[in-house]
């Protein structure tokens, strides 16, 4: 395959123009690309340094975050390896080629979970976060239900190093002629500390070299408030959010038409955080939250005329309330020199109810037309209890951890009517042990060698089991008869942090089975419903690598992943056209800058992917399965360059200039990108 990644012969003339013709005089970097030092809980439970960790982890910290100009919380994700964005209507992520639906995103550690069948959206302003910590790969033990893909963890900001702080951020984002803004006040008053913020978006259609993509505009609006008290050796705090969204989805169809009016959150949580309470527990942490999802759905599909009737389309409307209830607790432990163990408990309980209408326009061969509606109500809940350990030894250069965790998982139909006719209830269980192991060599100062077997675990989304849904004018009906799916993970890898090279990379392979897709129905061969395909292996590598070669501050850096993801259908047939592009990656040079009484960065890179397309069970090319449905896709590289202007010490201008050879083109399980665009941010602290 050609790779899509090569550097051509004017984007590297750019790139030496971009060096040489800068009248800015490069400093010694302060900052890496990859952060290796950072301390972690995120992939072990057990605090520790990314370095040390015997999975692939990467955080993005509180200074890279502000150097990135916040138009999305996606853009902030956009060079991690092994990530993927989808930006069909929300923005979305994908790891290692996993869908999102597979794909744990948690706030501030407790689940956002979704019943969707296209994966949890991410209800969060980007200005509102202080670092994201994300693993790639299975990592159900630690991080529980949705974990196959991996984790991300967004962590919210909390107070200020003193009693009153201000900070304001507004910026223009050029790919949609649109708008970002946000307000907050923050700070430390003795023992108390606190944060009210709000933010908000208004982004237009998105702008592409072949015009406007209509409609594809946005908006949303966030509000958070935090409050905490320091007793010393223990900490409780409160967190408040409510986030309001809607977007209209570009589907590339003029027959098809998708709205998403409201995807609003509602989210109340509170934690007690305890150091060092024993000379043996180094932490006790509790937390229990209440989030609601509140979410409606538009859709209508233009139908083919059969005769003697004349359908004209299908509309459907889906409002639907999401509560969930959790209650997370973990306790780490330190009972002897070089063993470190943490356990933990976890429940939650989620509810989804759901008002659902279907209505048919027909035109009959004599007659006015006719007008069906078909409504139907459905309330389902899943409760899920589980327990987890996870425990570190270490002799010497060497340290092993295992880790095991136990789900019971129970789900059923409350109450369902369709067209005012009772449903017989259905139920769903599961229950399973689930693991985890992992070694970390410290081969000499500065690299270590590592490798970890990991399990990852999807329970059944509610609309999976028991509701019925039209996608893209075919309706899809609920399975309460299918399996979890399961996941285990083999990855050996290395780390190095010398100073002049950073570098992490890795090389995995998954297997997994009985995933859940759409298949014909059994029992209505008209119909289609949810079932357990057989299984699927992926497999490839990531690196991650910056290295300084003395060129007065400048440094090039490669960020690549490799995957590749066999289905086997269970049919006799296999594919490894899975939708999933084989190459992904960014390259570039960057540095950190300093001119008269101004400094920042500057960062010129490529980035792109490799072609790729979807077959079905029976061989043929497909959609995607998302909204817009748009698939395959070819192979696409941008030439991008982003940058940071400090303009004194309380403001900073963020600058990004996407896609500036403005080539058309369609990443994978994505509607079509935007072109030339330049994105422009200030940021001021008081």
């Amino acid at each position: 395959m050609k790779s899509t990644l090569k550097l051509s012969t004017a984007a590297a003339a750019l790139l030496g123009s971009v060096i040489t013709a800068s009248p800015l005089v490069a400093q010694e970097a302060d900052d890496e690309v990859i952060v290796l030092d950072d301390i972690i809980v995120t992939g072990t439970g057990i605090p520790t340094e990314v370095f040390k960790s015997p999975g692939s982890v990467t955080v993005v910290d509180s200074d890279e975050i502000s150097e990135i100009p916040p138009t999305s919380v996606a853009n902030l994700l956009s060079d991690v390896p092994g990530i993927q964005v989808s930006e069909n209507d929300l923005d979305r992520i994908r790891i290692r080629g996993e869908d999102s639906q597979r794909v744990a995103i948690l706030l501030d550690g407790q689940r956002l979970s979704d019943h969707n069948r296209y994966g949890t959206p991410l209800l969060i302003s980007p200005t509102e976060i202080e670092r994201i910590e994300i693993v790639r790969g299975p990592s159900s033990v630690v991080s529980g239900n949705r974990a196959i893909g991996g984790v991300v963890n967004i962590i919210t900001k909390r107070g200020a190093d003193k009693p009153l702080e201000v900070s304001g951020t507004v910026g223009y984002i050029g790919a949609n002629n649109g708008y970002r803004a946000a307000v907050s006040a923050a700070g430390t008053i003795d023992n108390f500390d606190y944060r009210l913020s709000y933010s908000e978006s208004d982004l237009g259609d998105r702008s592409t070299p072949d015009g406007d993509l209509v409609p594809s505009g946005s908006d949303d609006r966030g509000l958070l408030g935090y409050l905490g008290y320091d007793f010393g050796q223990s900490y409780v705090g409160f967190r408040a959010q409510d986030y309001d969204a809607s977007t209209e989805v570009f589907t590339g169809d003029p027959d098809t038409r998708i709205n998403l009016p409201k995807r609003d959150l509602r989210k109340y949580s509170a934690f007690y955080e305890g150091e060092d309470l024993t000379p043996w527990m180094s932490m006790l942490r509790f937390s229990i939250y209440q989030q609601k999802v509140e979410r409606r759905f538009e859709s209508s599909f233009d139908l083919v005329p059969v005769a003697p009737f004349d359908p004209d389309n299908v509309t459907a409307t889906s409002d639907d309330e999401q509560t969930t209830k959790g209650f997370l607790a973990t306790a780490n432990f330190e009972f002897a020199p070089g063993h470190r163990s943490v356990l933990g408990l976890e429940y939650e309980d989620d509810r989804l109810e759901t008002n659902k209408s279907t209505g048919i326009n027909i035109t009959p061969p004599f007659g006015p037309p006719i007008e069906v509606t078909i409504p139907s109500f459905t309330d389902a809940e899943t409760k899920t209890t589980s327990v987890f350990g996870q425990h570190e030894m270490t002799f010497g250069a060497l340290t092993a951890t295992l880790g095991a965790r136990y789900y019971s998982v129970k789900s059923q139909i409350n109450k369902r009517e369709v067209n005012g006719a009772n449903i017989p209830n259905e139920s769903n269980k599961d229950d399973r042990w689930l693991g985890s192991a992992g070694l970390v060599y410290n081969l000499s100062n500065g690299t270590i060698l590592r490798a970890n077997i990991s399990q990852g675990y999807t329970y059944p989304s509610l609309a999976e089991l028991y509701i019925d849904t039209q996608v893209n004018g075919q309706r899809v009906t609920g399975n309460s008869d299918l399996q979890p799916e399961t996941a285990t993970n083999y990855e050996i890898g290395g780390r190095i942090d010398r100073g002049n090279l950073t570098l992490d990379a890795a090389i995995f392979y998954t297997r997994s089975k009985d995933y859940i897709a759409i298949v014909p129905d059994p029992v209505t061969p008209t119909q289609s419903t949810y079932g357990n395909i057989d299984r699927v292996k992926s497999w490839g590598f990531e690196i991650a690598a910056e290295f300084d070669p003395g060129w007065g501050g400048v440094r090039p850096y490669a960020v690549l992943s490799n995957v590749t993801r066999e289905f086997d259908y269970g049919n006799g047939k296999k594919t490894k056209n899975s939708g999933t592009p084989e190459w992904t990656g960014t390259i570039g040079l960057r540095s950190n800058w300093q001119a008269a009484n101004f400094g920042g960065t500057w960062d010129v890179f490529l980035r792109g992917e490799s072609s790729s397309s979807l077959e079905d069970e029976n061989g043929d090319i497909v959609d995607s399965g998302t909204p817009t449905g748009l698939n395959p896709t070819s192979g696409w590289t941008t030439l991008n360059f982003r940058g940071s202007v400090d303009l004194n010490e309380n403001a900073r201008l963020t600058l990004e200039l996407d896609n500036i050879l403005d080539k058309s083109y369609r990443a994978s399980d994505q509607i079509p990108a935007s072109g030339r665009s330049v994105s422009l941010f200030v940021t001021t602290t008081f």
